[in-house]
């Protein structure tokens, strides 16, 4: 059973990633919500109305990450204690998914179950043991181009009809998802598009995980099918992604999660790299705007939020893209870009806390070991 949340905490002495105050130290979460975040001049007002006060002694502040697994027996288990607050997982075995669906709930992250199963018909999908409307369809390693164009358009019909998300996969856990296989998997939209409609298409938000390399013509027409794509970091040109306009999510499972940002900005393939607030997005924000049945708000810290956090323990703190990009926004601390911990140092950020919902499902303890969590398992 998951903690309670607690009734208002204020962290006061933060650094708070937020696009709503660049500049806020300090953050109030009632119950499951963030319900303010700003100064810690106006953060102690507020805390003499009832909100616990807590010194977070220069901690960075964050929205909590999103994990990725597919659950083939290679990809690692997460938890809280890394500052995952979420973890999606794809199965193809009912029974498997539904135990790692427990397992998730139990270690105090929220379970993002995706059933890997190819339908025909919309008909089929009430059927199938799934409470999300999503439905995955495994495409990696299929050798018949033809016949696998032709499962894909009846998946994605079918799904398309009923309302649900089709989540192909396109790769194992390296993204090695080929050109040829997203050819056809664009083929197939093509056909769902001409006879379903563009609008009714678009809207369903259909997703490829596991994609490796892509052409400019690719990511374009990705983008005019409004086709998210999650990808490994380092997998895929984001760059050409980026400017298309196709929306792309990062998957990891790493120890730690900074890791998979890290990647991302110091990449020496030419056209793979972002910024680190690009990266950090992509496994935060992104990855929950992605799924079909997520608040507008999830994946970000700002009043009405869930309150799903993680405080880090960091060295330093920086606007940071990767060589050979160009960016929307200032490196320069005036142009008030939120500030993120600097990857350039072996270092990674540690993390601290972890809150989810509004209940602290991890703490590290004062002396660098691990403390337990409100419900009282030990970490």
């Amino acid at each position: 059973m998951n903690p309670e949340p607690s009734s208002t905490v204020m962290y006061l002495n933060g650094s708070v990633y937020s696009p709503v105050d660049p500049f806020a130290s300090a953050i109030q979460v009632s119950g499951a919500t963030v319900a303010w975040l700003g100064s810690d001049a106006a953060a102690r007002s507020l805390a003499a109305d009832g909100a616990v006060p807590r010194d977070v002694h220069a901690a960075v502040i964050t929205p909590a990450f999103v994990a990725h697994r597919l659950l083939d027996g290679t990809a690692a288990e997460v938890g809280p204690e890394q500052g995952y607050g979420a973890v999606e997982l794809l199965g193809r075995d009912p029974a498997v998914l539904d135990a790692e669906v427990t397992r998730a709930r139990e270690s105090g992250l929220i379970p993002l179950p995706v059933l890997v199963r190819a339908v025909r018909e919309a008909g089929e999908i009430p059927g199938l043991a799934t409470d999300r409307p999503c439905l995955g369809f495994d495409a990696a390693g299929a050798t018949d181009r033809e016949d696998l164009e032709a499962a894909l358009t009846a998946h994605l019909t079918a799904c398309t009809r009923a309302g649900h998300q089709a989540v192909i996969l396109c790769g194992g856990p390296d993204g090695d998802g080929s050109p040829g296989l997203v050819a056809t998997v664009l083929a197939a939209a093509d056909a769902v598009t001409q006879h379903l409609g563009q609008r009714a298409f678009r809207s369903r938000g259909h997703r490829l995980v596991g994609v490796g390399a892509l052409s400019p013509e690719h990511c374009e027409r990705l983008a005019d099918h409004a086709l998210t794509v999650s990808v490994r970091p380092g997998a895929a040109p984001l760059q050409d992604l980026s400017r298309a306009g196709a929306a792309f999510t990062l998957a990891t499972s790493e120890p730690n999660p900074w890791r998979a940002a890290q990647e991302v900005l110091q990449t020496q393939r030419p056209g793979h790299g972002a910024s680190a607030r690009a990266a950090f997005l992509a496994l935060t924000r992104g990855v929950w705007r992605a799924q079909p049945d997520a608040s507008p708000l999830a994946g970000q810290l700002a009043p009405g939020a869930q309150a799903n956090l993680a405080l880090w323990d960091a060295q330093s703190l920086m606007v940071q893209r990767a060589q050979g990009t160009a960016a929307s926004w200032s490196t320069d601390p005036r142009s008030r870009t939120p500030v993120l911990p600097a990857l350039d140092d072996p270092a990674l950020p540690e993390c601290e806390l972890t809150m989810v919902a509004g209940a602290v499902v991890f703490e590290r303890s004062a002396n660098g070991g691990l403390g337990t969590d409100r419900a009282g398992r030990l970490d």
